[in-house]
């Protein structure tokens, strides 16, 4: 069982997400704690902005979030196949959509070597050691 392609495979995702939805539902309804319900609650929320996002072809930069409060802003979209779209934004300091990205962001070595080598520069700082090659820690893949 390969962990790192299942990873990268939105249906797994999904079906994790509704999982995680599954579990928040039955603890709330099983549950006499008030703590309880209310830790149901917010994990079954936020699962489900997930599902969401996943199903868009969509994810959120959180630092751009954190920064800005705008999740507009912090939008990052992804085509049927998960590549980032707008690298422009993400390439461009100097544009007023700029996204910041780090390799927390990217789900596999190969997409952020992409989008390093788009730049052509490491505006991202996405290559630590100067090597050439992008967010090396991260799972290899397309």
């Amino acid at each position: 069982m390969d962990v790192n392609k299942m990873r990268g495979s939105k249906n797994v995702r999904l079906v994790v997400l509704l999982l995680i939805i599954l579990a928040a539902a039955a603890l709330w309804y099983f549950s006499d704690s008030k703590a309880a319900k209310t830790t149901a609650i917010v994990a079954g929320g936020v699962a489900a902005t997930a599902v969401g996002l996943e199903v868009a072809d969509t994810d959120l930069d959180l630092k751009t979030l954190f920064e800005t409060g705008s999740i507009k802003e912090a939008i990052l979209e992804r085509d049927a196949d998960g590549n980032l779209l707008r690298i422009g934004a993400i390439c461009d300091a100097q544009d007023a959509s700029y996204v910041d990205l780090d390799c927390n962001d990217f789900v596999t070595q190969g997409e952020a070597q992409r989008v390093y080598e788009q730049c052509g520069s490491d505006i991202n700082r996405l290559d630590g050691n100067n090597d050439g090659v992008a967010c090396q820690a991260l799972p290899s893949g397309v």
